[in-house]
């Protein structure tokens, strides 16, 4: 198989729907494999290819409510206790009872709107009950999020071509328009184990080879995936 022609295949894979407005040429493999990297999130992986359906807070209907499962760890992400930054951190397993438990995650469109979300929208992300929402904000630890209790509307869902709906059993990368960077998972001696390509430890010493090609190359997979 000839580098184009590799290259062709991978950038198929990482989006679901060739895109004419990047040709084999045009997309380096570094490029298409960071993006890839970066689609390392897929809601409510138990129940696949139903439409992502907004409410108006976690009040609303039980059935919008999805998870969020990380392809690292391949876990949950879910509410929990930290000593150290936000509360949020991973489950112990990833079995159908975790999955339903941890059915809290929820989104919200602005004014309201209630049609299926699609890659590129704008929306809040919320889980569980006030204060829900979840909002960049500068942390001394952890990574840089805090609670809110009115949704902030600064989130947006990529990885497949713009204004197309998103499906659970999506791979996709969540991305935060105010830190302009996506989250992913990563490893902290404090806090939960999620942050930003740019983010660093107490020892920022990456031994991991995939944490190291994201830093080193995310910005390349992130502009692909913001251009799709």
């Amino acid at each position: 198989m000839t580098t184009d022609t590799t290259t062709q295949a991978a950038t198929n894979a990482v989006s679901g729907h060739p895109n004419p407005s990047f040709t084999a040429q045009a997309v380096p493999a570094t490029t298409v494999k960071a993006a890839s990297h970066l689609k390392q999130w897929m809601f409510d992986p138990n129940h696949q290819h139903h439409a992502l359906l907004p409410k108006r807070s976690f009040e609303g209907p039980a059935s919008r409510n999805t998870n969020l499962k990380n392809s690292n760890t391949k876990k949950f992400l879910q509410w929990e206790h930290m000593f150290f930054g936000i509360n949020l951190g991973f489950t112990s397993d990833a079995s159908a009872t975790t999955a339903e438990r941890v059915r809290r995650w929820f989104f919200t469109r602005p004014h309201n709107d209630e049609s299926p979300l699609r890659y590129g929208d704008v929306f809040a992300l919320g889980y569980g009950a006030d204060p829900s929402y979840i909002r960049n904000a500068q942390r001394s630890v952890g990574v840089d999020l805090k609670w809110s209790t009115k949704p902030k509307f600064e989130w947006e869902i990529l990885g497949g071509p713009r204004g197309t709906p998103v499906r659970s059993g999506d791979w996709v990368a969540i991305y935060n328009r105010v830190a302009k960077e996506p989250l992913i998972h990563f490893p902290r001696e404090l806090g939960g184990e999620i942050g930003w390509p740019s983010s660093t430890t107490l020892v920022d010493q990456l031994t991991d080879v995939v944490l190291k090609f994201i830093r080193d190359h995310w910005k390349e997979g992130m502009t692909y995936l913001l251009a799709m």
